[in-house]
């Protein structure tokens, strides 16, 4: 009851109300001299009224004045005299003062009231809390009692809910009457929204961990997110102390709008199911149909009759469940799941595919209809696909790949001629390529395994199924287009073939050209491009012959770029390996210019890696630089793959260290990965990468350990070409640094054979430089002549590949060092701003 709850609420701070506290102590002020008066305090739920009430009824007993209570509720809104009938003084209170209880009769209203004014022997306050729920009897009685106040010494302050000067039907004459009394003299206390400070010095109370000291505008998002409610700001601070070890400054402003939104969805869910039926179907739609439909059309979408429309609307409005737009929006929260609880499971389907229609008929926004579609059953209607494909596409261009997914797959439920679906499970695989390359498989599968597809949509397949992030998956993916005999003509070892899915690839596509696809048809596996690029790729990770690779890609190259395009990346990767640098970059230029007119991200986002690689190689640091911001500009990383979020993070650590800012590498270097990380070709990158930091840092041991888990990993792929990752000649230099001059001199031995396999200048130049360039030996400045000789014949920059050999030098020369360059500020998501 009201009355504990006063007791336990005396000392209570109320935050930003002291104008309202300083009128009700003047009004328990006067109503201890025997002054009457009416106090009426409203505002939407959730702004304090009840506990200013509260704080009321404790003054009013601090003062000596008789306090009695009634509390509103939605189940006795419909008993008659429900509510006065709670008004009883305490039990010691004088004989003859009880209030009357006899049954009520027709016009025992004056009863009542007569009841309640002969209980004010002694000033008395009547505190009645929530009397939009009271029953109409008692309203009758609480207004007959507004008119007979002034002859006892009686106080009335009652709460109700209110928005914008609107109230309640049941009670708006109510609160007419109590402004009205005395002659203007009642008092009305609208509770607003709290501000900046007040907020502020709420959370401080709590213990809330203080916001960053550069985040200046925390507070005004704190009044913004909990809207000034004193209820959700207190319910989100509760449950944020609950959990204070997940609470930290960095990660304040995540959990707190966490708890708002959580708070938001409670007080919707609560205050919707007190609601008479009209309102609650209102809401409902309301809550499903998010603004795309007028509402006069939602209300008899509803079923609700215009007459009733008013007032239902009052009552949301009121119930502070929806704003004033039109059409009007929910307030407390943008889950439509808050307020559909316990709404049959049938009902709720077809009531969304009811507001997608009119929706869609009214012309709403496309993105906003898809949204409404995820939650609808299958409509069979020709334009429901379409709109979730355009959809998706808006959402593929802004990075949100999973939701472009969410509405594809969506779309796939509805019934789709051949040729579409196909079109759509392409769609739905580009979205999934990034971001969850195994769903991508799935639906690629599904593509190849259904209905024929058309040579264009074969083709962007093909793609994707070789886009995996890493050159070396090509084999693997020319086996799931062609199946056992793609495998063998692609180099795969038995045991891949076995796990590769010949049941879906042996069902082969119509050759069939559509308009404007290409007129050949589709080729043997042997002549497939994606089988060629894995044979050239495979003799290019062992290191078998440079001028081989460079003659076969030469012929991989003059195929037209209107097939697929990872073949050609494959190709460029393995050109710039075998020192045909110029021609690699010219050629993967127009190959992502051709990605680029096909819409497709993932092609895009892996060809701009593997020319900022290109772009390290040659030397020319800022060009990567800009190439990795266009990568993560294009996807962001937080969505990535682990797989592709490895050569990310190898090819920002390398940047860094090229331009000696050894601090921030080493801290992207030390930042933790999400699992799965070590099974793409780029671990490897990436702990050649943190080797090299090392050694350049001066820790010749974490180098030694980095180096030698790259070697012991590459060695179980059997990649043996030092020109794809010179772990050996590195790791010679961090043996040198320990002292073990005889195990490094082995290392270089047999990487320089290695290199002299493979037959390119810059796998020899490095590891001669490494070699050669601080060697006390005095053939070692031959070597260093002969390494800047050999990398002259090539595109790749001699002053940079020595100024990198210098610093890894200078770091067993110089233990612990530190930055050389300017520091710069480290970027979001773990990265580095690379511009």
């Amino acid at each position: 009851m009201l009355h504990e709850r006063a007791t336990q609420d005396d000392f209570a701070p109320l935050y930003g109300r002291d104008a309202e506290q300083a009128a009700l102590l003047h009004m328990m002020s006067r109503l201890a001299d025997g002054n009457a008066g009416v106090t009426v305090i409203h505002g939407i739920p959730g702004s304090g009224r009840s506990r200013l009430l509260r704080r009321g009824m404790a003054l009013a007993r601090s003062v000596g004045v008789q306090v009695l209570t009634a509390l509103g509720s939605a189940p006795s809104s419909h008993t008659p005299y429900a509510f006065v009938r709670q008004l009883r003084p305490p039990q010691s209170a004088p004989a003859g003062t009880k209030c009357a209880t006899e049954p009520p009769t027709e016009g025992s209203a004056q009863r009542w009231c007569r009841s309640l004014l002969s209980a004010a022997g002694r000033p008395t306050l009547l505190a009645l809390d929530d009397v939009q729920w009271a029953d109409p009897e008692s309203v009758k009685v609480i207004g007959a009692l507004l008119r007979r106040l002034p002859s006892a010494p009686l106080g009335v302050l009652l709460t109700v809910t209110s928005a914008r000067g609107e109230f309640p039907d049941a009670c708006a004459a109510l609160l007419n009457q109590a402004a009205a009394f005395q002659d203007g003299r009642g008092r009305l206390l609208e509770l607003g929204p709290l501000g900046v400070p007040e907020v502020r010095a709420m959370c401080t109370a709590a213990g809330l961990p203080a916001p960053a000291a550069s985040d200046g505008l925390w507070w005004e998002r704190a009044a913004r997110l909990s809207r000034g409610s004193p209820w959700l700001l207190r319910r989100a601070l509760d449950e944020l102390r609950r959990e204070p070890a997940e609470v930290s400054a960095t990660g304040l402003t995540t959990a707190f709008t966490r708890g708002i939104d959580a708070a938001g969805a409670e007080r919707a869910a609560a205050s919707a199911a007190q609601l008479a039926a009209g309102p609650r179907a209102l809401l409902r739609g309301l809550a499903v149909c998010r603004g795309l439909v007028t509402v006069d059309r939602m209300a008899s979408l509803v079923g609700l009759d215009k007459t009733e429309l008013p007032a239902a609307l009052r009552t949301l409005r009121v119930q502070g469940l929806i704003d004033f737009g039109d059409p009007p929006l929910l307030r407390l929260t943008d889950r439509a799941s808050a307020v559909l609880a316990g709404m049959d499971g049938d009902e709720r389907r077809q009531l969304y595919a009811d507001a997608a229609r009119w929706a869609h008929r009214c012309d709403a926004d496309e993105e906003e209809l898809a949204t409404l579609l995820l939650n609808t059953v299958p409509l069979g209607e020709p334009w429901v696909p379409w709109v979730l494909r355009r959809t998706a596409r808006t959402r593929l261009a802004r990075g949100r790949h999973a939701e472009a997914a969410e509405a594809l797959e969506r779309a796939l439920h509805e019934p789709l001629p051949p040729a579409e679906r196909a079109e759509v499970l392409l769609e739905a695989a580009e979205a999934y390529a990034v971001i969850a390359p195994e769903a991508a498989d799935r639906r690629l599968h599904e593509l190849l395994s259904g209905a024929q597809a058309p040579p264009r949509v074969h083709t962007a397949a093909a793609d994707l199924l070789l886009a995996r992030g890493e050159p070396g998956l090509a084999p693997r993916a020319a086996a799931m287009l062609y199946g056992a005999d793609g495998a063998r003509s692609a180099d795969l070892p038995p045991a891949e073939v076995r796990r590769c899915p010949t049941d879906v690839a042996s069902r082969q596509g119509s050759t069939t050209p559509e308009p404007g696809a290409t007129p050949h048809g589709r080729p043997s596996p042997d002549e497939h491009p994606a089988v060629l690029a894995a044979r050239v790729w495979q003799r290019t990770l062992r290191g078998e012959d440079a001028a081989l690779v460079r003659e076969s890609c030469q012929k991989l190259l003059r195929a037209p770029l209107d097939g697929a395009l990872y073949p050609r990346l494959a190709t460029c990767a393995a050109l710039a390996l075998a020192d045909a640098h110029g021609t690699a970059l010219r050629e993967l230029d127009a190959t992502l210019a051709k990605a680029g007119h096909r819409r497709s991200p993932t092609l895009v986002t892996a060809g701009l890696l593997l020319r900022a690689n290109l772009g390290l190689q040659a030397g020319d640091p800022d060009t990567a630089a800009h190439d990795l911001a266009a990568a993560r500009s294009l996807v962001p990383p937080q969505v990535w793959h682990p797989s592709r979020l490895t050569a990310l993070r190898a090819l920002e650590i390398r940047l860094l260290v090229a331009r000696e800012r050894y601090e921030e590498a080493a801290s992207l270097a030390g930042e933790e990965l999400p699992p799965r990380a070590e099974e793409g070709t780029f671990w490897a990158h990436l702990l050649y990468a943190r080797a090299q930091l090392s050694l350049c840092r001066g820790r010749p041991e974490q180098a030694l350990a980095a180096a030698e888990e790259c070697g012991r990993w590459l060695a179980a792929r059997r990649w043996g070409n030092p020109a794809l990752v010179a772990w050996r000649s590195l790791a010679a230099l961090a043996h040198l640094g320990c002292g073990d001059d005889d195990r490094a001199s082995a290392l270089f031995a047999e990487e320089l054979r290695l290199a002299g396999r493979w037959g390119s200048d810059s796998a020899l130049a490095w590891t001669e430089l490494r070699r050669g360039l601080g060697s006390p030996d005095p053939q070692a400045a031959r070597l260093t002549e002969r390494a800047l000789g050999r990398l002259s014949r090539t595109s790749v920059s001699g002053p940079f590949v020595h100024a990198t050999v210098a610093q890894e030098w200078a770091g067993l020369h110089h233990p612990a060092r530190v930055d050389t360059a300017s520091r710069r500020p480290r970027a979001r998501d773990g990265g580095t701003e690379m511009t």
